[in-house]
């Protein structure tokens, strides 16, 4: 690969580095509303799913559902229904 194109991509992935994503906005808009100490117990609830995810990844949970179109749909509906829960909720 030539030096060029390397760096062409390493510039174009500065933005995308520096951008801040949905966890450190959901963080602040915490943090800003309700104060430090939910603040906090949002950035270790992001933590703690960072690491779920981590672990399942780990054990072969992707490789399972990259595998699976069941198991993927099955995940799939589960993530939509608690979002409608947590959309009911809020």
């Amino acid at each position: 690969m030539q030096l060029s194109v390397i760096l062409l991509f390493a510039l174009a992935c500065i933005p995308l580095v520096l951008a801040p994503g949905p966890s450190v906005a959901y963080v602040l808009t915490t943090t800003l509303s309700s104060g430090r100490r939910v603040g906090m117990s949002a950035v270790a609830g992001v933590e703690v799913g960072y690491l779920a995810h981590v672990i399942a990844a780990a054990v072969g949970v992707s490789a399972v559902l990259a595998a699976s179109a069941e198991a993927f749909t099955a995940v799939k509906i589960a993530g939509a229904l608690y979002l409608i829960w947590l959309g009911i909720h809020a």
